[in-house]
């Protein structure tokens, strides 16, 4: 049975940097995993990796058997794979709710599309 995501050799430098080194992995559907390491490891490099923020300079990252490596972040995150910004100050004015919502005003549906769902 294939993984679910599969990480193979990952590697990303910046300059002489080396941030991930030849890092692999494997999720199995249901499995919970967790990334840990101190400040400047590389963990949020390779989340950046993973959902096409970044491109890797060597390895690769399949999703359910499809390579996903190189892909637009738009359509990583379409597949199942996305990431979100640490948002330190959210908008004063708006619920949490409409805070959330904010993140979804350009996926399919837009914001109020998904809001009318989130309701019914």
């Amino acid at each position: 049975m294939t993984a679910l995501l599969e990480v193979e050799g990952l590697t990303r430098r910046f300059g002489g940097l080396v941030a991930v080194d030849g890092l692999s992995f494997s999720v199995e559907a249901g499995e919970i995993v967790g990334l840990l390491g101190p400040n400047g490891s590389g963990k949020t490099t390779v989340l950046n990796l993973l959902s096409g923020a970044l491109r890797a300079d060597a390895g690769r990252v399949a999703l359910k058997g499809q390579p996903i490596a190189g892909k637009p972040a738009h359509r990583i995150a379409r597949l199942g794979i996305a990431r979100t910004f640490q948002l330190v100050r959210p908008l004063a004015s708006m619920s949490c709710r409409d805070n959330v919502l904010t993140g979804l005003a350009f996926g399919r549906g837009g914001v109020w599309g998904m809001a009318a769902r989130g309701e019914a």
